[in-house]
């Protein structure tokens, strides 16, 4: 067992933080609650219980990871801020494409334009501290320094304002301002 017996309540508008060594499962209680564990991690008991804006209270752990209840969730109604910006962006693809895909494929992004959703974008980067939102849409996760990698993983957990945000060690590389 990697993690055994925890308990915790986020209420709405509250921040928690769940503070412990390396390696005592914080990620990894991130993971569950996300569904994104790793192929050979299970949940094996209890329940990880979510209340989305649409009100009803959802057991995530008693759904398949990837069935469409969790996926439709993940992203719009609950997200994360990983902590490796680097390996968690494509280098193939510019950042400002990558932040609206989040808006595109959920709920939030439907029937908009491409002129609103790039609009979306640009304002969520400038929410999360990107001093020219326009130049960094085009940007490559390359061309940035690991500061506005680190905030460009911040803005795509933020695009869809979700009821829930996991961060997993969100200030790495960002400097102290």
């Amino acid at each position: 067992e990697v993690v055994r017996g925890i308990s915790f309540r986020v209420c709405s508008g509250a921040v928690t933080a769940v503070v412990g060594e390396s390696g005592s499962g914080k990620s990894v209680t991130a993971q569950a609650i996300m569904r994104i564990l790793p192929k050979n991690g299970t949940i094996t008991g209890g329940s990880i219980d979510f209340r989305p804006k649409s009100g009803e209270i959802v057991n995530m752990a008693a759904l398949p990871a990837n069935g469409p209840k969790v996926r439709s969730l993940r992203g719009s109604a609950v997200s994360m801020i990983f902590q490796e910006p680097m390996s968690s962006l494509s280098p193939v693809h510019s950042v400002g494409d990558q932040v609206e895909e989040s808006l595109r494929i959920h709920a939030l992004g439907a029937g908009m334009s491409r002129k609103a959703l790039r609009a979306a974008t640009e304002e969520t980067l400038e929410m999360v501290g990107f001093p020219n939102p326009h130049r960094a849409y085009d940007m490559y996760p390359f061309e940035m320094s690991g500061g506005l990698r680190q905030r460009a993983m911040i803005a795509m957990a933020l695009i869809c304002r979700p009821s829930l945000l996991i961060a997993d060690e969100p200030t790495t590389a960002l400097d102290v301002t």
